[in-house]
């Protein structure tokens, strides 16, 4: 490989794209080192294991290496379904090996201001690690929680002065806000992008024996500031809602692109909810997403709060808005049922209809408002 043109061999550098095959590749000859090192470790995967948090440390400790890295993801687990376990179906557990885990991967995770041009960062959080002896243990829900409030601690730590611009957090569990009180340490958050996938109210329900576990979406939203120009809040395995969210004090003026999934929108319009957030941010707002989203209904004998009347007020408030996308499964409404927690709220056929005429109307005025921008550029 010596004597191949460096062009070529910088062709083949790019077309690998296994750690282990570039790491490899890094150790033929001298060029192949120097073209190789910043691929190899431009993204870290830190799994859930002391070996693996100890590793990073190592690279965090070569300024040589540490320079090139860019995005760390935390416990990336490929294809994998969630699924937290009732009380009682968990394996035993080393609770030494336990409580030496968070002690390494607060370190590391706290630590992560070395890497001076780290770019992105995303937490994924799973029951469960790999001990020490290379055995999957399923854990207690006690040690999965505390573990995860342990490592968001440690990167709200690291956030405030971290290069990272991008943080993206996977299966959290949300408890009291007051378990997250180290967020409002972060004053002028450096993010342009935040991503939060919630587990969804009936996976509480069946872990916790309760219908109406859930913190507030809130807990963990940045600060208001003006860098934050990305929003997702998603709860992909089923419906989430809180009657504790409180996001009137949520102000971000750069905000352009909103994407809501499975969440419901509270039946009283409010300063606290979501489709007060959505209008409070008219001004900026140029990309919404909502896929399977619903609308609360407290009672069978309540009012609905109506799509239709949530899609008029859309298109009468966001006028910035330049694109609505709406997933497969429009949005509907849902209610809190005792013995199954929430399930679908079915309206009569003549107000669907309705609600998918006002859809319609708003999309097409957004569309037709997104051509006139582009005949003025």
């Amino acid at each position: 490989m010596k004597d191949l043109p460096i062009e070529l061999v910088g062709a083949v550098v790019e077309s690998v794209t296994s750690t282990s095959d570039l790491l490899s590749l890094r150790s033929v000859n001298a060029t192949c080192h120097r073209l190789v090192t910043p691929h190899a470790f431009r993204k870290i995967n830190i799994h859930n294991s002391i070996q693996s948090a100890q590793d990073c440390q190592s690279i965090l400790a070569s300024p040589s290496l540490a320079t090139h890295v860019r995005e760390i993801i935390y416990d990336p687990r490929d294809h994998a379904q969630f699924c937290l376990l009732p009380v009682g179906a968990h394996d035993a557990c080393d609770e030494l090996e336990i409580a030496d885990l968070e002690v390494v991967l607060t370190e590391t995770l706290c630590a992560l201001s070395g890497f001076t041009n780290l770019e992105s960062v995303s937490l994924n959080f799973w029951p469960s690690f790999r001990s020490q002896d290379g055995t999957e243990v399923q854990e207690h829900p006690f040690w999965f929680t505390n573990r995860q409030i342990a490592v968001l601690h440690a990167m709200h730590y690291a956030i405030k002065s971290s290069p990272v611009r991008s943080l993206t957090l996977n299966n959290v569990v949300l408890i009291s806000s007051a378990c997250y009180d180290f967020v409002s340490s972060v004053t002028d958050s450096p993010l342009h992008h935040f991503s939060m996938s919630v587990v969804a109210n009936s996976e509480l329900g069946a872990w916790s024996g309760s219908k109406a576990l859930n913190g507030p979406l809130s807990s963990l939203l940045p600060l208001s500031n003006a860098n934050l120009k990305s929003l997702v809040l998603r709860s992909p395995q089923g419906l989430y809602h809180s009657l504790n969210t409180q996001l009137h004090s949520y102000d971000y003026p750069a905000l352009e692109t909103l994407v809501l999934e499975n969440i419901i929108f509270d039946h009283t319009p409010s300063a606290d909810g979501i489709e007060e957030f959505i209008v409070r941010h008219k001004a900026s707002l140029r990309r919404l997403e909502l896929h399977a989203c619903t609308s609360y209904v407290p009672s069978m004998s309540t009012p609905i709060r109506r799509w239709s009347t949530i899609w008029k007020r859309f298109e009468e408030e966001l006028e910035s808005l330049r694109e609505i996308v709406v997933g497969n499964v429009h949005q509907g409404y849902a209610l809190l049922d005792g013995a199954s927690g929430y399930i679908p709220h079915l309206p009569l056929p003549a107000l669907a209809g309705e609600d998918e005429k006002d859809y319609v109307q708003f999309s097409n005025h957004v569309n037709l408002r997104s051509a006139l921008a582009r005949t003025c550029l």
